[in-house]
């Protein structure tokens, strides 16, 4: 089956749509800062303006303007409402202010892309320069200037463990260049990329972690069933409390708090062990 080649912007959305790692995008966080800053400034002027215009009213002896103070309808309705124009102005504004405050503040919640799905990206944008002979234009926008304001829209690893996010950035980056690489099954002609599928690789990291989990505690009870000195079986509980620590810290998704119960059951027991006496006579 033959492939449209794609090229410039369409390819790059190709490959973003592809793999939504790539999904790379500039957070523009000066820019958008200096444009809320601009509409504040004018609403802060539409409200100066209005404040003199209500103060000037309550001094008229017009019971035109008198009325704007108890009805809606006679200020919208006056002919010539100096004060309704500014509302309706102010309101405009506010909206677009409003907006922008509440989507710069959702902008913040976007994490920065792991670097290893930067590094791809990169490469595949300085392949498609070479191949084609041309760069997209403006060429410095996912550059290391702008590396700062870069957020990632929707990473696959975002909601995985360490372990997994590592194993999907480092670990797969790493088989690719020596193996991965040598398998055209996994490339997509169209946006030229390969395919690693996140999901797979989730499932095996999480029998991984079950696995090492479930070791962690049977190995240590076989091995303080087979020592006799007290000093060795003490440094043995700390070793494997900090091994079981450190696994779970990064191969699953507990907080502090779970890890500080879990590590302290897991101590107590050996402890009881201990206490309990030689457990081989």
């Amino acid at each position: 089956m033959s492939h449209p080649e794609l090229d410039g912007y369409d390819k790059v959305a190709s490959a973003m749509a592809l793999e939504f790692g790539s999904a790379i995008f500039r957070r523009f966080t000066k820019l958008n800062l200096t444009y809320l800053l601009y509409l504040q400034g004018e609403l802060t002027y539409i409200e100066r303006d209005l404040k003199a215009i209500i103060k000037e009213s309550k001094k008229s002896e017009c019971p035109e303007k008198w009325s704007y103070f108890f009805s809606v309808a006679a200020m919208k309705n006056s002919e010539y409402s100096a004060q309704w124009e500014k509302v309706l102005e102010g309101r405009r504004l506010l909206r677009e202010y409003n907006s922008t405050l509440l989507q710069l503040s959702q902008m913040t919640q976007f994490n920065k892309p792991p670097k290893t799905d930067l590094e791809i990206f990169r490469e595949f944008l300085d392949r498609e320069e070479h191949a084609k002979g041309t760069m997209i234009d403006p060429i410095d926008q996912w550059g290391e200037d702008n590396e700062d304001g870069l957020i990632c829209v929707g990473s696959p690893h975002d909601t995985s463990d360490r372990f997994t996010r590592w194993v999907n950035t480092t670990f797969v980056s790493w088989f690719h260049d020596r193996w991965g690489v040598r398998d055209s099954q996994r490339q997509d002609l169209e946006a030229g990329l390969y395919i690693y599928n996140h999901q797979r690789i989730k499932s095996h990291t999480y029998l991984i972690s079950l696995i090492i989990l479930g070791l962690l505690p049977a190995t240590s009870m076989i091995v303080l069933y087979f020592l006799t000195n007290t000093a060795a079986k003490l440094v043995t509980i700390f070793v494997y409390n900090m091994l079981f620590v450190m696994v779970m810290g990064l191969m699953s998704k507990a907080g502090r708090v779970e890890i500080f119960a879990a590590a302290t059951a897991f101590a107590s027991v050996q402890v009881a062990m201990i206490t309990t006496g030689n457990l081989k006579s």
